[in-house]
């Protein structure tokens, strides 16, 4: 029986999942071209407890768009168990499904910038021979797109098999039938029915013990030890850990995760059509997926989506609008007269905060409207 490396990680790719934490992590030899490893998956996040285990990953720049030279030096870099790469839960499955394979850059940038090669190291086994040697960013894009050659196909199949498979099961892209059944009997039918089932082979599940968490923990106090078991460490839990050479083997073992979870529904996007997972509440309907380009997410672009709406639906709200735009150029026209700006910034503060009441219910609109009207 296969145990977990006990140092550095430098093949193979290990996968175990947190789902009261709604997370997922792993551990994989990546070579982390263009990408940025932070300490927490939020910007500017100063709630989220940092965890020094845990490093959360994000693509810098298109590699497209970045310009080539020999004197670049790259080499695979090896992880543990221990510090491990960590994200929502379920996000490997998503972000296949909506990886753009058009060409050798995109598939990088979507997809194995995140999660490396040793998924599909079956295709290209002789790059595996550098673990410890340095090219260039030269030779790093030859392999890249000599790998994308050899494995386009079945990613290509793989993809369209598992878009289908989820399509099914949550009733997506026009799939209107068994809404009445449940996820988890739907899922298992069609995996039945389609030979997707045969994804499921070649994953090994590695069960944890106490060993791996004496190893990490023996020089703690006990103290500390009771506190962190008391807090629900997720590092002193037990996880099992599933390990494949096969990427549809674990994007099944991911999927089979996702669907035994009612609060985990995979939606597409009312904004981009990609597959997500919501994060805060079921019935969001635009995800959060980063851009390559780095542009605002679909979130950000759905919440200037829903103020207009309500611009167009709560006259108050449109004549606020509307006078503030008026307010503000006549500041611009007048930036040497600080009595306008002071005006301005007085009935900014008083308009903002009887809106404020308006959305909590404790100012009617026709009040609202009425001191709109008042205070023009």
């Amino acid at each position: 029986m296969k145990e977990l490396p006990s140092h550095l990680v430098s093949e193979d790719f290990y996968i175990w999942f947190n789902i009261k934490e709604k997370e997922e992590y792993y551990s994989t030899p990546l070579y982390l071209y263009n990408v940025l490893r932070k300490d927490t998956d939020k910007e500017n996040d100063e709630e989220k407890t940092r965890d020094e285990t845990r490093v959360y990953l994000k693509l810098e720049k298109d590699i497209s768009k970045t310009k080539l030279n020999r004197k670049k030096e790259i080499i695979k870099h090896p992880s543990t168990i221990y510090i491990h790469y960590a994200e929502s839960i379920g996000m490997l499955l998503i972000n296949f499904l909506n990886a753009d394979f058009s060409s050798f850059a995109s598939a990088y940038n979507t997809f194995f910038y995140a999660y490396g090669f040793e998924l599909i190291k079956e295709y290209v086994p002789y790059i595996y021979s550098k673990n410890d040697e340095f090219i260039t960013d030269i030779e790093f894009m030859d392999m890249l797109e000599d790998i994308y050659n050899t494995c386009l196909d079945d990613l290509l199949e793989w993809q369209d098999n598992f878009r289908k498979c989820v399509d099914f099961v949550y009733n997506l892209n026009g799939n209107e039938e068994y809404k009445e059944q449940s996820i988890s009997s739907k899922f298992v039918a069609y995996a039945i029915k389609n030979d997707i089932y045969t994804y499921s082979q070649d994953v090994e599940v590695i069960l944890d013990n106490y060993i791996n968490i004496h190893n990490r923990h023996h020089n703690e106090s006990i103290e500390h030890l009771m506190k962190g078991i008391e807090d629900k460490n997720p590092n002193l839990e037990l996880h099992n850990v599933y390990t494949s050479t096969k990427l549809r083997s674990i994007c099944f073992t991911i999927l089979d995760q996702l669907v035994r979870q009612e609060n985990l529904p995979i939606k597409t996007c009312q904004i981009c059509g990609r597959y997500f997972i919501p994060t805060f509440r079921q019935n969001e309907i635009y995800c959060d997926l980063p851009n390559v380009d780095g542009s605002a997410t679909c979130r950000e672009k759905g919440a200037t989506i829903n103020y207009k709406k309500n611009l167009e639906s709560v006259p108050a709200l449109g004549l606020y609008r509307k006078m503030y735009q008026q307010k503000v150029m006549v500041v611009y026209r007048n930036k040497e007269d600080k009595k306008i700006k002071k005006d301005f910034d007085k009935w900014k503060k008083e308009a903002q905060d009887k809106i404020k009441l308006f959305k909590q219910g404790k100012l009617e609109e026709d009040k609202l409207y009425n001191w709109m009207i008042e205070n023009k």
